[in-house]
């Protein structure tokens, strides 16, 4: 039966009953209590292309493992035992989030990371429960690994700002090496054009290349370690695994953003009237080729995997 048929008619069989309604209440005030929270994700995503991008690309992941995953939507529509689990859990940290200006009036760094992580696993526990209601228990571990990762993503992308500039130095300074290896005369330095931010400057043959925030390699970064929670949480490994293939997620992802940065210069002196085409096509290139070689080495499924039966 196609999807939205079945929810056509768990819907006129659920809306009869007060508990559907009472159910369907409990969301409400949590999308309330959280608009603050999905307003801030919105608005970040929207000035921060490099956010957009990693979470453009955990959607089009998270289909691609509903498509090979052997996933079955059935029960919709009922307040199952996964609903009702991650809904208490998103309604308890909220109330620890609540009192927490109360139990701590002038809150530290540490606890201002902790206040936040308790946020973040909040809204993502409500995302759960919602997904749990709609579509059912059977997607449970498509549902974790999703939720699970975008929280993650949450958590980094509140670190852009922090990251920017030792992420530029160190993209400068790695590109500066090769370069020189490469036998060309490289300086990087600071410049501070009237009136606005400081700029780190690649001179690399007496020809100035801005390494701007969007060279910092964040964003394809961000998106490697994306894929490699993602892939880890699914294929629930364990510690060791998971941080190996946290090491190769970064490790990848700052490669070919050095990687994106030599051959932007190395190009640019014979494409000076074309600098900002080939500027983009090279970065969409070297994004796209790093995710799916990353994607690749970790495993992520490119073919129909056998769904395991859950219990419900």
């Amino acid at each position: 039966m196609p999807l939205r048929q079945q929810l056509a008619e768990s819907f006129r069989e659920r809306s009869r009953s007060f508990d559907f309604w009472l159910t369907s209440l409990l969301y409400v005030f949590l999308a309330i209590a959280f608009w603050p929270l999905t307003q801030w994700v919105a608005t970040t995503t929207h000035d921060q292309s490099r956010l957009l991008h990693a979470l453009v690309v955990l959607v089009m992941a998270t289909v691609l493992l509903i498509r090979f995953g052997g996933v079955r939507i059935e029960r919709t529509l009922q307040f199952n035992a996964s609903a009702r689990n991650t809904l208490t859990l998103a309604y308890v940290l909220l109330l620890l989030v609540f009192l927490a200006p109360f139990v701590i009036p002038e809150p530290s760094t540490p606890s201002g990371i902790a206040l936040a992580a308790t946020s973040i696993t909040a809204y993502c526990a409500a995302i759960a429960s919602l997904v749990f209601f709609v579509f059912g228990e059977r997607i449970r571990r498509v549902v974790f690994t999703a939720t699970g990762t975008f929280g993650v993503f949450l958590f980094f992308s509140l670190l852009v700002d922090a990251l920017d500039w030792p992420l530029r130095s160190l993209a400068g300074n790695w590109s500066a090496r090769l370069l020189d290896l490469l036998g060309k005369q490289t300086e990087l330095g600071l410049m501070q054009p009237p009136g606005e931010p400081p700029q780190l400057i690649l001179l690399v043959d007496r020809h100035p290349f801005h390494v701007a925030a969007e060279c910092n390699g964040f964003g394809v970064i961000l998106t490697s370690l994306v894929i490699a929670v993602l892939l880890s949480l699914y294929r629930k490994l364990g510690p060791l695994d998971f941080l190996r293939n946290l090491a190769v997620g970064l490790a990848l992802g700052f490669a070919f953003n050095i990687l994106r940065i030599l051959i932007i210069v190395l190009l640019a002196p014979g494409l000076m009237d074309h600098y900002m085409l080939m500027h983009e096509i090279v970065g969409g290139i070297s994004f796209w080729a790093c995710l799916v070689l990353l994607w690749l080495l970790l495993k992520g499924p490119v073919r129909d995997e056998p769904g395991r039966p859950e219990a419900v």
